[in-house]
């Protein structure tokens, strides 16, 4: 569950300018819930991105491709290294 608020935190912040008590995800309870249900983090933030029709601040300038709203997987692995739950060894 503290990964969870740990990467949380970190992608509503990064992506969406929100804290987690902006989000029905303050209470650790609703957090076990998805955990539980086998609903994964990507799955967990793109339902708050279509149910509040959130945009993400992190994308700048025009682009010819519209840019998606939704979290990926790399986001999630960017998400993780900046908070120190990924380890990179490079050598």
């Amino acid at each position: 569950m503290a990964v969870w608020q740990m990467l949380l935190t970190r992608l509503l912040e990064q992506h969406y300018g929100l804290t987690l008590n902006d989000t029905p995800f303050s209470d650790e309870t609703v957090i076990k819930e998805h955990i539980d249900a086998g609903i994964t983090l990507a799955d967990a933030v793109n339902f708050l991105v279509e149910k509040y029709e959130l945009v993400r601040i992190d994308h700048r300038g025009f682009s010819w491709q519209q840019q998606s709203p939704y979290i990926s997987v790399v986001d999630i692995l960017r998400a993780r290294r900046s908070t120190g739950l990924l380890k990179t060894n490079v050598k």
